[in-house]
């Protein structure tokens, strides 16, 4: 097995999260569930370019083609939307790759810039449509870029949030990024940040959805190899902790803000060594968490759970959790509603006041949406707790 990002032969399994399924399918009925497949989930690391890596041989189409993902229920996430779009409101172009349910291209339109979504998500593609954000339903590729050309010439912005971790041709993206983005243009790239992953034991953002998992250096590799440079980086406080790396083409008028240095040299903890001391205490995490909701069930004391993101999957198959210790799931996105999580099968409904009248402990796994959800409940007296870590969350 070669790197997908630096083709290194220094990669090499370092964990293994047991078998999964795949975390955004939500099936509906017994025979979903019955059909539902588990796939062994390996990770690998590269020690030359310090990346992970899940090695899958599942079509990537199989993962789009009917999605239940809706980032626009999330008030928090609409936030940072409409902070980035007030950052590029000046742009005279441009183009969000991974739109989803058009969560930028609504306040770019409404600050009058002009903009065009790709994704590959039929349904959800159409929510954006129907709203009269303009999107292609489509994965970035050849003809996608064409049609980009002939709505508005070639950008110069192109944004890629929360996308690039779920690519399976990384080299094939950015030929195409590079064919399109104007020659001063800027590609602005949230990616979820790997060393944040492995400092916070947030294991749980393993998935089959996402194959590649970066650091700083690992993204730096890639794009260098291919005539860009990175000229800016910020952290955010979105998904964990996520970074906002600004690229460019390389050329000689080209300024590389410090910040790009600074972090290059935070990442030099990252090693086999750290990942498996990380790894041994999230299982253990894992085994807390288990033993509570044990410790609840025998004291009968009704648990639920808020949020079914991708982790819920991770979480609950690593930890063989299911509705006799959770007793359902709360989501706000009305497509996940009436399912059962992925694997464990625990059932989702939407928020009903009188459904959770009986209930005294609410599991977090959305829990970086904790005052949002906390707001909305009728009942404060409930107890929260964050999953991995187990600890409560209070004020």
């Amino acid at each position: 097995m070669y790197c997908r990002i630096c083709q290194s032969k220094n990669i090499n399994p370092i964990f293994n999260l047991g078998k999964q399924p795949l975390a955004n399918k939500y099936p509906k009925n017994e025979t979903e569930k019955k059909n539902e497949k588990l796939y062994n989930m390996d990770v690998f690391f590269c020690s030359n370019c310090t990346s992970c890596q899940l090695k899958i041989d599942i079509p990537r189409e199989v993962f789009f083609e009917d999605y239940y993902y809706l980032s626009s229920v999330n008030k928090e996430l609409k936030f940072h939307f409409e902070q980035l779009a007030n950052e590029i409101k000046e742009k005279n172009f441009v183009v969000d790759i991974g739109s989803n349910d058009g969560i930028l291209l609504s306040p770019l339109k409404k600050k009058k810039v002009k903009c065009l979504g790709i994704d590959p998500s039929e349904n959800v593609g159409e929510i954006a449509n129907s709203k009269g954000l303009k999107t292609i339903i489509s994965f970035f590729n050849e003809d996608a870029c064409s049609e980009v050309i002939r709505y508005g010439g070639k950008p110069d912005c192109i944004v890629a949030s929360s996308i690039f971790t779920h690519l399976e041709n990384l080299d094939e993206f950015i030929i195409n990024l590079k064919q399109i983005l104007s020659t001063d243009g800027v590609f602005i790239l949230e990616v979820e940040y790997l060393t944040s992953i492995l400092r916070n034991l947030q294991f749980e953002r393993f998935y089959f959805d996402r194959p590649n998992y970066f650091t700083l250096k690992s993204i730096k590799l890639l794009f260098e190899k291919h005539g860009f440079i990175i000229v800016n980086v910020k952290k955010l406080n979105i998904h964990g902790e996520s970074l906002r790396i600004y690229i460019k083409k390389n050329s000689k008028n080209v300024k590389v803000n410090i910040n790009v240095i600074e972090i290059l040299n935070e990442e030099n903890i990252i090693n086999e060594n750290f990942i498996n001391s990380k790894f041994d205490l999230f299982a253990v995490a894992i085994k807390k968490l288990k033993q509570e909701l044990q410790n609840f069930k025998d004291q009968n004391v009704n648990v639920i759970g808020y949020g079914a993101p991708a982790r819920l999957a991770t979480i609950t198959n690593f930890g063989n959790i299911d509705n006799t210790l959770i007793s359902f799931i709360i989501d706000d996105s009305e497509l996940k509603s009436n399912r059962f999580s992925p694997g464990m099968h625990i059932p989702i409904k939407k928020f009903d006041s009188k459904e959770i009248q009986n209930t005294s402990i609410i599991i977090l796994f959305a829990y970086e949406y904790f005052y949002s959800i906390r707001d909305k409940m009728v009942n404060n007296n409930f107890k929260y707790f964050k999953p991995i870590p187990f600890i409560e969350m209070g004020e």
